[in-house]
């Protein structure tokens, strides 16, 4: 999926939310600092849930390399690896967003949840192809960089959402990461095959 594809999917999602009508009754000061909590911590949660479940690929990965890990060792990482990034999507497609909210913080949640949602699409795409001979190790990481880049622009919506209700401090907001954004795996099943396979050592 190219860069450009990424950004025009963002900036729909962006005019349709920008279009969408407030008509739920206000929500409290304390409702709306609890909604920003709730949806920072389900981000949390599938960031994790995603992190680990790619660690555990790269884990497989490896040892079926160095001949320490079965085919079928390495089958059911990879089917594990495919079920997690399939289940985040559908997780977080399913996520909605208050209109009881104050407009500047549904719009920010919304932009989040879009870019969320259009990350771990392309990474769920990446799981997909992790076992195709015809998918190249540096395709197979530019999927993933592209759904980093999507994760980080959801991640610095969220912030300034935290920042507007007092979540977080304006001062330490660049600093603060969504838990760690899930790397790449530098090597495909096709690649483990052929040239050994290479642990993923990049962290985000």
């Amino acid at each position: 999926m190219k860069k450009a594809l990424l950004i025009t999917v963002l900036l729909m999602g962006m005019i349709l939310s920008a279009c969408s009508n407030n008509s739920s009754a206000p929500a409290s000061e304390e409702e709306v600092q609890e909604t920003v909590q709730n949806f920072y911590n389900e981000m949390t949660k599938f960031d994790e849930m995603g992190k680990t479940s790619l660690e555990n690929f790269n884990v497989a990965l490896t040892s079926y390399s160095t001949g320490a890990a079965t085919d079928k060792e390495l089958e059911e990482a990879l089917d594990s690896f495919q079920d997690t990034a399939s289940d985040i999507a559908d997780q977080v497609n399913d996520v909605k967003i208050s209109k009881s909210l104050p407009d500047n913080i549904e719009t920010l949640l919304r932009d989040a949840a879009i870019a969320f949602k259009s990350a771990y699409s392309i990474k769920e795409q990446a799981s997909q192809s992790a076992a195709s001979p015809e998918v190249t190790a540096d395709e197979f990481n530019a999927m993933n960089q592209q759904a980093d880049v999507a994760m980080l622009y959801g991640i610095s919506k969220v912030n300034q959402a935290r920042v507007a209700v007092g979540l977080l401090d304006e001062d330490s907001a660049a600093e603060t990461e969504l838990g760690t954004v899930p790397g790449t795996v530098v090597g495909t099943e096709a690649d483990a095959v052929d040239t050994g396979a290479q642990t993923n050592t990049s962290t985000e």
